[in-house]
């Protein structure tokens, strides 16, 4: 993966969606929800949520600089009938 520096956007973040009935087959046609929480703080939906769907249960979102203006960021994206799913961004602060 590409590193991505603290306070820079980050274009097209991608991730996969599965449906919580079997933990496994991609969920499509979903509106997903992504929340950040950045440095421990309480989580907040993204600016551009819901994410955008690409294909077979991929998603995408552009998160913006301010949004990755932290150490560490926590994401989680939710959907209707899936799976949450839990990421952590760690921005290159070289």
């Amino acid at each position: 993966y590409p590193s991505v520096g603290k306070a820079q956007a980050l274009n097209t973040f991608s991730f996969t969606m599965v449906q919580s009935s079997d933990h496994v087959t991609p969920a499509t046609g979903k509106s997903v929800t992504v929340a950040l929480s950045k440095d421990g703080a309480a989580f907040a939906n993204a600016s551009n949520t819901p994410a955008t769907e690409i294909s077979n249960g991929y998603y995408q979102i552009t998160l913006t600089a301010a949004e990755l203006n932290a150490t560490n960021i926590a994401v989680k994206c939710t959907a209707g009938g899936c799976d949450q799913r839990n990421f952590s961004i760690l921005p290159d602060l070289s």
